[in-house]
């Protein structure tokens, strides 16, 4: 069982949705304030999970930095349209340095190195932001490093740049104060959210093999079998409690795949929350919206 375990899911938003967040995200979700990032414009807010993990609501409130400011990881998002762009791991039992140099490790092993497809991870960057009350907490942010390997897609799969793994983040600070996740009343919501259930991730056909098993070294998970469902599932952690969680890297065979993944890009492309069984029974999916960004959140009834 991998140690790898769910930090949060990213949702780059702009300057309207952030100051008056629709309908969507109010009827169902309690809102936790975030901050400002240190050393560039931007800001967050946040859905907390009971879980320990949680829903990031981004949004640059001024230009983006520079690709070149190697400083500023999270100015891969800068050229990005709204909507889910990324989602972070962590291991709260290992430094920043440790978890990374396993992954590493395994992403340059046979059997399939990294499957040609040119991922491997950084150095930890130190990032930083303040809460509303003033306090200021830290972390490390980790990022994919890219190249060109036998089996890498052409540049028209990657969308405004490439983001089709998962980044690392690890606390500096205690973990408690960037994710206070057993204050109840920041984690209890209307729709009876309590993690994250899976992050979906949308790939060529042709590809899905070798994706499945990146993303099998980069989490540190056995592959589950298809069962001719053109998806690979595998197990991730939370951060607290006994429940799990998964990340389903599933082939573009509809049209609406297909055209998704030509307007974004491989990569995130659905998000699907746990909410409470109302006892009827688990496996009720529904999502939060038919169009936008709400079309590519589900609230699913688990057991």
């Amino acid at each position: 069982m991998t140690s790898t375990q769910q930090d949060h899911v990213v949702l780059l938003v702009d300057n309207t949705f952030f100051e008056n967040l629709p309908p969507w995200v109010t009827d169902n979700f309690t809102v936790t304030p975030g901050g400002y990032h240190d050393g560039q414009p931007s800001r967050n807010k946040l859905v907390l999970f009971a879980d320990g993990s949680y829903l990031e609501f981004f949004n640059w409130y001024g230009k983006p930095p520079s690709l070149d400011d190697v400083h500023l990881p999270m100015r891969f998002w800068g050229p990005k349209a709204p909507g889910l762009i990324d989602f972070a791991i962590t291991d709260t039992t290992r430094s920043a340095e440790e978890s990374v140099g396993m992954v590493n490790e395994r992403l340059s092993e046979e059997p399939g190195k990294d499957a040609g497809l040119g991922v491997k991870f950084g150095n930890p960057i130190a990032g930083s932001r303040k809460k509303a009350d003033g306090v200021e907490i830290k972390w490390t942010v980790t990022r994919p490093e890219f190249s060109k390997g036998d089996k890498t897609p052409g540049d028209e799969h990657f969308v405004n740049g490439r983001i089709d793994v998962p980044f690392f983040c690890h606390d500096v600070t205690p973990r408690a104060d960037r994710v206070p996740s057993h204050d109840e009343s920041k984690t209890t919501h209307p729709c009876g959210a309590t993690g994250i259930a899976a992050c979906e991730i949308l790939v060529p056909k042709y590809l899905l093999t070798e994706y499945a098993a990146t993303y099998g070294k980069v989490l540190g998970s056995n592959l589950a079998p298809t069962d001719g469902q053109g998806a690979h599932v595998l197990d991730i952690g939370v951060p607290h409690g006994p429940t799990r969680s998964t990340v389903v890297v599933r082939a573009a065979e509809t049209e609406h795949d297909v055209r998704r993944m030509q307007d974004r890009g491989i990569g995130f492309s659905d998000l699907v929350i746990a909410v409470k069984s109302d006892g009827t029974g688990g496996g009720t999916r529904r999502a939060l919206g038919s169009t936008g960004i709400e079309s590519t959140i589900w609230l699913e009834d688990l057991e």
